[in-house]
């Protein structure tokens, strides 16, 4: 007999699951925000096309019926190489190469630490035995996880070809020691730009700089697109997106778990950032900031110094900028010299897709 059992959920499933998820979630290695129910609940909420994607969440209990592992999947018919339909299975939190949707990082299959072998292989063995599905994606999979080195590296999905699509960086700081400490290991132009320019935007008038815990969020928001406006010509968020964002927040909220800092000067808003914090590690997730204040002055840059310093002093131990680069320049690899790989895996299992990618990826070398 099976020590573990795979099942499938439905979405009253998902819905109701907050609980046991959560518990299940803290006794994982996976990132315990973007993996969370409330992520990935509120990213099915906001971008799933219901007649369009399918529900595929796979739940593994053991011999006690507890639950013990979590494969957040669902189900979408795409065109590979613009040739050929294929049924494609793929992470709840991403729909890869298709819908713009808020980008989930560091994703993996949520297992009890007590049971990763077991569960991972057992989630390998139903996907072996399922007929629905012709490639699996798994976007933004951290490197590092086990359902990368088990699914992965050991090729536990029989009669497939595995191709890396994509490989980028998430940058984070381990915040060991004390600011002053973390400044001085900076470059001197970074030093500059993070703390030396404070004196120069104090002369310019009162400068404070607030945390914001709770409350109303809708406002947080407006001021996050007015000024990413200014920056970039366009919102932060809107539409779906900024439905999703004000979901999670307002649940994250109820954790305690957001945060948005805004730096002002003489009164008015020049720069926020809207992070979580979750087990002493916080998530730069946005920023919005007015970069004419002036010349000398990088707005953005002199907000991360003061957040940095408020996570020091807060006892926060990681501050995780994630995936991304700045309008310029990577500005996250002059803060930190410190990453983790995550990697869009593509494990193609129909057989014409299979042979096209080979001679496509053979003639890419």
């Amino acid at each position: 007999m099976k020590s573990i059992k795979v099942h499938l959920w439905d979405v009253d499933q998902f819905r109701d699951s907050k609980e046991s998820w959560s518990e299940l979630l803290d006794n994982s290695a996976s990132d315990k925000l973007f993996m969370s129910w409330e992520w990935l609940f509120s990213w099915w909420t906001n971008f799933a096309e219901p007649d369009v994607m399918k529900l595929y969440l796979l739940a593994a209990v053991n011999v006690s019926g507890d639950l013990v592992g979590i494969a957040p999947l669902y189900l979408k018919s795409s065109v590979s190489k613009k040739v050929v339909k294929t049924k494609r299975l793929q992470f709840i939190g991403n729909c890869w190469r298709e819908i713009d949707t808020m980008r989930t990082e560091l994703q993996d299959f949520i297992v009890d630490r007590r049971w990763t072998t077991e569960v991972i292989r057992s989630f390998s063995d139903y996907l072996n035995n399922s007929p629905v599905w012709d490639e699996l994606i798994l976007s933004d999979l951290n490197k590092d996880s086990d359902t990368y080195k088990i699914l992965i590296q050991d090729k536990s999905l029989r009669n497939c070809y595995y191709r890396c699509a994509e490989e980028s960086d998430s940058y984070y700081c381990d915040l060991v020691g004390s600011f002053d400490n973390f400044c001085k290991m900076l470059g001197k132009n970074t030093r500059l730009r993070l703390l030396n320019r404070r004196k120069l935007l104090s002369k310019m008038g009162n400068v404070e700089f607030k945390k914001i815990k709770g409350g109303d969020i809708i406002p947080m928001f407006e001021l996050l697109n007015s000024l990413h406006l200014k920056r970039w010509g366009r919102p932060a968020f809107e539409l779906a997106s900024l439905d999703f964002n004000i979901m999670v927040a307002g649940l994250m909220a109820q954790k305690g778990a957001l945060q948005f800092t805004v730096l002002s000067l003489n009164g008015t808003p020049i720069s926020i950032q809207y992070n979580y914090i979750i087990d002493n590690h916080e998530y730069n997730i946005q920023a919005g900031f007015n970069d004419n204040i002036h010349k000398k002055i990088s707005v953005g840059f002199l907000h991360f110094g003061y957040a940095i310093e408020t996570a020091f002093n807060d006892g926060v131990k990681v501050y995780d900028f994630l995936v991304g680069e700045g309008k310029n320049t990577q500005y996250k690899a002059h803060l930190t010299d410190k990453t983790v790989k995550i990697v869009s895996m593509q494990i193609v299992r129909n057989k014409l897709v299979r042979n096209l990618y080979r001679v496509y990826d053979y003639f890419s070398l």
